[in-house]
């Protein structure tokens, strides 16, 4: 019995140790934490899955439940989010990426990804959750999606960083292809209607050699129609007709961002008016230093000689002679 107790122990302590979330959301307290599921473990294993949690809260006879994921970046979060985002959500009112439905809200934040069900959260309430988790990281989101042409259906964006991204939403392109060995990553959109999609990836490179040799690749993949700029690849899969793939296509443009070093703003030091008139000052200090520094000076002498010696070291030395031996 004894050491019953002590290995419930043990594994109370162990559960108290690994908790991501919280104890305590304001009011709200924490029931025991258990372990989460994943919607695609091969492929959220490939966006850095590192832990995950789900927990239940209550406060009086109210409860919901918080569904965390840690993710090695906030990229992997990003992806994530994207692949576990409803169909029908609506941006939720919150920080990161935050969207809502019916059902609750899906919040990625650094390289958290988190699901509310049962209570819509508020925005203090997800500021003091992402403030106690562990291992929180705030890292840039890549800048990759901006390329994507506007008009894609609504929620339809997908990443890919891999063999099992890309087998999951875009099954018709090869990873040799791709070539994800140039780290290369994409960025996928669908246009169109439900019924009638067409799907648009875009593959960036870390150097634009990459993408021309991996653009001569593409252009011999069948059922594909491919376009580069820049580092970027741009395909579309299997488009209805040519037309829709070259509108498709013409809306990628890649632009160059050159950071040039900024001169520093001009300050009052910097103003030549500013200058001369501290010259000026300058002067003006000088030439009263030199003309207290005179008074004094010839204030002592007045006082010197007026005490029976000139203190000019001129005064005559007067010689008396005798005529005594």
């Amino acid at each position: 019995m004894r050491f019953k107790l002590l290995l419930a122990a043990a594994f109370a302590v162990r559960l108290a140790a690994a908790a991501i979330l919280p104890e305590t959301i304001g009011s709200w307290k924490r029931g025991d934490p258990g372990p989460a599921g994943t919607p695609d473990q091969k492929v959220w294993k490939e966006y850095g899955l590192q832990d995950a949690e789900t927990s239940n809260y209550a406060d009086g006879a109210q409860k919901f439940s918080i569904t965390a994921w840690r993710f090695a970046d906030a990229t992997g979060a990003m992806a994530a989010f994207q692949d576990l985002r409803p169909a029908d959500a609506k941006p939720a009112p919150l920080m990161g990426l935050a969207a809502q439905n019916d059902a609750g809200q899906i919040v990625a934040a650094g390289n958290y990804l988190f699901v509310f069900k049962g209570y819509s959260i508020k925005p203090e309430e997800l500021s003091h959750v992402v403030a106690t988790v562990p291992k929180y990281e705030h890292s840039p989101l890549p800048t990759l999606p901006k390329y994507l042409p506007a008009g894609f259906v609504p929620n339809s964006e997908r990443y890919i960083v891999g063999p099992a991204s890309l087998a999951r939403f875009a099954p018709g392109i090869s990873p040799a292809t791709v070539g994800f060995h140039f780290n290369a990553e994409g960025a996928l959109a669908s246009y169109g209607t439900r019924s009638k999609e067409t799907a648009l990836v875009i593959f960036e490179y870390p150097t634009m050699e990459m993408a021309r040799d991996r653009y001569a690749a593409f252009q011999k993949a069948a059922g594909t129609v491919a376009k580069r700029s820049g580092p970027l690849v741009a395909v579309v899969l299997n488009p209805a007709s040519p037309d829709d793939a070259e509108r498709l296509l013409s809306g990628v443009r890649y632009q160059a961002t050159v950071t040039v070093p900024e001169a520093p703003l001009p300050n009052h030091h910097d103003n030549a008016g500013t200058l001369l008139l501290n010259v000026f000052l300058l002067c003006l200090i000088l030439a009263g230093f030199c003309i207290l520094s005179g008074i004094v000076v010839g204030g002592l002498r007045i006082l010197v000689r007026r005490s029976g010696a000139s203190g000019d070291g001129n005064d005559m030395i007067s010689l008396h002679l005798s005529g005594r031996p």
